[in-house]
């Protein structure tokens, strides 16, 4: 069993990160936690940390003293705001602000423990025998969806101390208006009450599909009746009622200590991810690497694991979530259960909070067995910025070999294609290669693209040296039209066994990329070194295509002009060419200028006059 940090004494460090929302924790040499911060894209905010423009002097300072950065990944990004709070208030970190109040997230409290419960918001759970829902990050529309509960269902949110019979209250205005039915003066009957009571607690706890329904057809029958106004307003409660009940798993009321392990698995290499969770909130993470674990059966990687990492434990927690059963369950129980000093489950959730977690546990693992996987790709030399456009493409090889194309011409003449090459984030100039177009008259880019892309390929399945390596990425230099006479020439291949080669275009008018098989292009910032990485690769093909196209057109002006002069060889046309650079240069050049190169003697000099 082997253990990593997530760690990097590179100036990039953002690089490792996901792109996936989550919670960042910035770490000095000592592994000292001196910031928190969350995240909708992880690496995307972070990498902000690393630019020039950094506006916050403190920003700077801080940064001169981070070595380390983890991370733990969230479904939300409302869990990943619950995550930052609590690790924050554990860790006490540096450079955050800190809120001396210890103001909390807000709660809605069900008083089950009461003979007629009622609800109301909370900024305090106790762990006192009533339910609490949350906590929730939106204040505004906490209150909203309390105000629709007692629309929906009528429980008390008054503070009386009611009993079960024999309440002799005088009834509010909430009595009277619907919103709530009479407990205080026994209105209602125990029982009916407590079906109320239900279907709060079993709204809150996610089952809101009859609500929701309820409101859509509220909206939509207030729409059917040109009633825009009050289907607005049905609208915008429907939206706060989503958006208050978004649940999340990170902090419970409960005081429970649990660990909650995920685990993945490629080849013969397993990562365990193990989420700490102390009185009910989630406060640390640590991962390990298992070696010669076999993905076929988890279980034993698993069981290896647990027996190994608790053998030292200092502390172990009354329950440990699994993700799948071990073997000699019973038996690793006693021993921890020993170790512990009372009763250890392993428990294998499968549904509700705990199963929640587990799940988080292992995509967290599954992204760092992915990212050690990269890591690979890192240390051989490849450009980071190639593993961020092939996530963004969803491609499953590495882009070891990118190669692009771009047509050049001028009239109807020297009309000329060109392929440059990208290897590992390196320019391959001893691969690239041009071509004249043979088959196309006229200034049409597009069956130009074709041909060059055909000839490509021909000359691959021909087994052509020059040709024999394929691309794990093409570069089109244009817009759709272009892109789809690349695929063109590409399909008709398709019999002859050529694999399936991913393609992109890039258009300069507002450098958007075009994937085949998506209506929308992608448009990335223009700061962003994937872009940049790309936009060098198409200017480059450009480069290539324009300096053949000028080497023809240069040469066929010198043959059409220069060998009609008697006594003029190759050698001496090359002389005159390197000497004045251009036929013009030649035309405008005195007899005495003529005279002056080597190898040209007055006759010659004097015929160069004549016909130029």
């Amino acid at each position: 069993m082997k253990s990593e940090q997530l760690s990097n004494t590179t100036p990039e460090l953002w690089q490792s990160l996901p792109n996936v929302s989550g919670v960042y924790l910035m770490k000095a040499s000592d592994g000292t936690v001196i910031y928190i911060g969350k995240a909708v894209r992880l690496r995307t905010r972070v990498r902000s940390y690393f630019s020039e423009k950094s506006a916050h002097a403190l920003t700077s300072q801080m940064m001169r003293y981070v070595t380390e950065i983890d991370y733990i990944v969230t479904e939300t990004e409302v869990e990943a705001l619950i995550l930052e709070n609590n690790l924050i208030k554990a860790h006490q970190p540096r450079y955050n602000v800190k809120l001396k109040d210890d103001k909390r997230y807000p709660y809605l409290c069900v008083t089950v423990n009461e003979p007629l419960p009622r609800i109301y918001i909370t900024r305090r759970a106790e762990n006192d025998g009533a339910r609490y829902f949350g906590p929730y990050v939106h204040v505004r529309s906490t209150r909203q969806i309390l105000k629709q509960l007692t629309k929906l269902f009528p429980i008390r949110t008054c503070t009386l101390p009611l009993i079960a019979k024999g309440n002799k209250y005088r009834v509010c205005l909430d009595y009277h208006i619907g919103r709530c039915l009479g407990p205080c003066a026994d209105k209602i009957d125990v029982r009916d009450y407590a079906e109320i009571v239900r279907k709060v607690c079993q709204f809150l706890s996610g089952n809101t599909d009859a609500v929701v329904k309820e409101l859509t057809a509220q909206m939509e029958a207030a729409a059917a009746a040109l009633d825009f106004e009050t289907a607005a307003k049905y609208r915008d409660t429907l939206k706060d009622v989503q958006q208050a009940i978004t649940t999340q798993s990170l902090d419970t009321v409960s005081a429970a200590d649990e660990d909650v392990v995920g685990i993945a698995a490629r080849t013969d290499i397993a990562c365990v991810q193990l989420l700490r969770v102390r009185d009910g909130k989630l406060l640390e993470r640590e991962h390990y690497y298992l070696n010669d674990a076999d993905p076929k059966s988890l279980a034993t990687a698993l069981g290896a694991f647990i027996s190994q990492y608790y053998q030292n434990a200092v502390f172990v927690p009354k329950t440990i979530v699994l993700p799948l059963s071990i073997e000699r369950v019973e038996l690793i129980e006693h021993w921890l259960s020993e170790k512990r000093g009372n009763r250890v489950a392993l428990h294998v959730p499968r549904a509700g909070r705990l199963r929640k977690l587990q799940a988080l546990a292992s995509k967290n693992a599954e992204i760092l067995l992915t990212q050690r996987e990269q890591n690979v790709v890192y240390s051989s030399g490849v450009d980071p910025a190639l593993v961020e456009l092939q996530e963004l493409l969803g491609l499953a090889q590495p882009l070891r070999r990118i190669e692009a194309y771009d047509i050049s011409n001028l009239g109807d003449r020297f009309a000329v294609g060109s392929m440059v090459v990208l290897e590992d984030g390196k320019p391959a100039s001893g691969e690239y290669r041009r071509f004249k177009i043979r088959t196309v008259a006229g200034q049409n880019d597009f069956a130009m693209m074709q041909e060059v892309i055909t000839r490509r390929f021909r000359r691959a399945l021909a087994d052509d040296e020059k040709f024999n390596k394929l691309p794990d990425l093409m570069l089109i230099d244009g817009g759709k039209g272009q892109l789809s006479a690349a695929q063109k020439a590409v399909k008709t291949f398709a019999a002859a066994s050529l694999p399936d080669i991913p393609m992109i275009a890039l258009a300069k008018r507002i450098e958007e990329i075009f994937v085949p098989g998506k209506s929308e292009s992608i448009v990335l910032r223009k700061d962003n070194p994937t872009l940049h990485t790309i936009q060098r690769l198409r200017d480059e093909a450009h480069r290539f295509a324009v300096t053949y196209h000028r080497r023809l057109r240069q040469k066929s002006l010198s043959v059409s002009v220069l060998d009609e002069i008697p006594n003029l060889g190759p050698k001496r046309k090359q002389a005159l060419l390197q000497h004045f650079g251009s036929i013009e240069a030649i035309r405008g050049a005195s007899l005495d200028g003529l005279l002056s190169v080597k190898g040209i003697p007055r006759s010659v000099a004097e015929n160069i006059r004549k016909h130029l």
